[in-house]
């Protein structure tokens, strides 16, 4: 295929949510941020703003995969995944919401609106930290709301740069000037394979700084050495998972001739590698804490292992990864909808249940904490908000990254 056939079908490549789903979309917003007010009003304070705080970091964490996993492919001149990069590309647009949803967090957290200060014990009692050397230091509110913001800034910034740059090409492919576009993407596959390596490191440290700050100090005697390759391995995960889920989408529109079983099989192994992946990670949790058996670690799952907690806490092996694992051992799950489509679904599903567990229990009653109308409720709003800004992008820019230079050598080796 040559770059004038694609530039012919240019029109072809956008996607424009039907109306009926975008208001879908709209309806699930607007229960999220009911369901959040609902939340206050009943008293419900701080299990809330834990609501909001890891659903916003679990589809933060799909936004920011989709783009360190274009970062990656740039790093080494992949090309087999050119036809659907632009896919799990375009889950940046959520990345500006995220980031404006979490310094409006921290505004609450410094005023302390609607008890957002005491989301985390240390704040609401720095005592409790105070013979901890070095946490004591760490864990101060100040501190870890400028930390954190410019963390946030930073990966909102580096994320945009790659956008514009794996774009470029495709801005003068849509004008017209083919020629011209053979140059732009040369240049910019060029610079992405410069930059890519370090970009991605820091990622990694933003990342890990976040997860920890956000999520591992809700626990602040609790500490874990492996938590940031957890938080990695569960965020390429759901990733792939919802990545999968959009290519079926798509294979029956103008982009499926692009995206051939070589895409499934490729996607599927990476949801199988790091499905095996977060498994191992989340045993080495378990092992070392068990044959240590010190009391400021062991803490952290003894609080889960009793009611109500205990019931997901038994399940999540199974969801996360024993059925996954076993249903993508065989080839035709890879690519096969009616196979693949629910797996994705159930490790979409046992994450966020994984995520529930990390924050939930240090700030519900579990007395009182009974169904999770609360958790899901605000889940629905962040589904909505993730896939109407991803929606927007794909009205904008062309969902098949057409002028970049190696999607004609991936085609012309089907």
């Amino acid at each position: 295929m040559k770059l004038s056939e694609l530039y012919n079908q240019r029109k072809s490549f956008y996607w424009d949510m039907p109306s009926t789903a975008r208001g879908g979309l709209i309806f699930l917003v607007l229960a999220g941020v009911l369901t959040f007010i609902a939340g206050m009003v009943v008293g419900e304070e701080t299990r809330t703003w834990g609501s909001l705080l890891f659903n916003l970091m679990f589809f933060f964490s799909i936004a920011l995969g989709g783009v360190a996993f274009g970062n990656m492919q740039d790093l080494i001149g992949a090309s087999w995944g050119r036809p659907i990069k632009r896919i799990h590309e375009s889950f940046v647009a959520f990345l500006p919401v995220a980031v404006v949803l979490f310094i409006a967090f921290f505004a609450c957290i410094k005023l302390d609106l609607f008890q957002a200060g005491k989301v985390y014990k240390w704040i609401a009692d720095p005592q409790m930290i105070a013979a901890y050397h070095g946490k004591n230091v760490w864990l101060q509110a100040d501190f870890m709301i400028v930390r954190d913001v410019i963390a946030l800034l930073v990966i909102l910034t580096l994320a945009r740069w790659h956008w514009k740059k794996t774009t470029a090409a495709d801005t003068v492919v849509l004008s017209g000037e083919l020629e011209k576009a053979a140059i732009v993407g040369e240049q910019s596959r060029k610079a992405l394979r410069h930059w890519s390596a370090p970009v991605l490191v820091a990622y990694a440290f933003l990342y890990s700084l976040l997860s920890f700050d956000l999520v591992m100090s809700l626990s602040p005697t609790w500490f874990s050495t492996l938590w940031g390759g957890l938080s990695f391995s569960i965020m390429m995960q759901t990733l792939f998972a919802l990545t999968m889920i959009l290519m079926f989408a798509f294979k029956g529109g103008p982009l499926g001739q692009f995206i051939q079983r070589q895409q499934f099989h490729d996607i599927g192994k990476l949801l199988f590698g790091f499905t095996a992946f977060y498994a191992y990670l989340a045993y080495s949790h378990v092992l070392t804490y068990w044959y240590t058996n010190i009391p400021e670690e062991t803490s952290f799952f003894l609080t889960r292992m009793e009611q109500p907690w205990l019931k997901l806490l038994v399940a999540a092996p199974f969801v996360s990864f024993l059925v996954p694992f076993s249903l993508l051992v065989a080839k035709p799950a890879k690519w096969t909808a009616y196979l693949t489509i629910p797996v994705c679904c159930l490790v979409l599903a046992a994450q966020w249940v994984n995520y529930l567990l990390f924050v939930i229990p240090e700030l519900a009653d579990a007395a009182t904490w009974i169904f999770p109308w609360i958790e899901f409720g605000v889940m629905l709003g962040f589904v909505g908000v993730f896939f109407l800004m991803f929606a927007r992008s794909s009205r904008k820019v062309p969902l098949l990254c057409i002028g970049d230079p190696l999607l004609l050598t991936a085609l012309s080796k089907h």
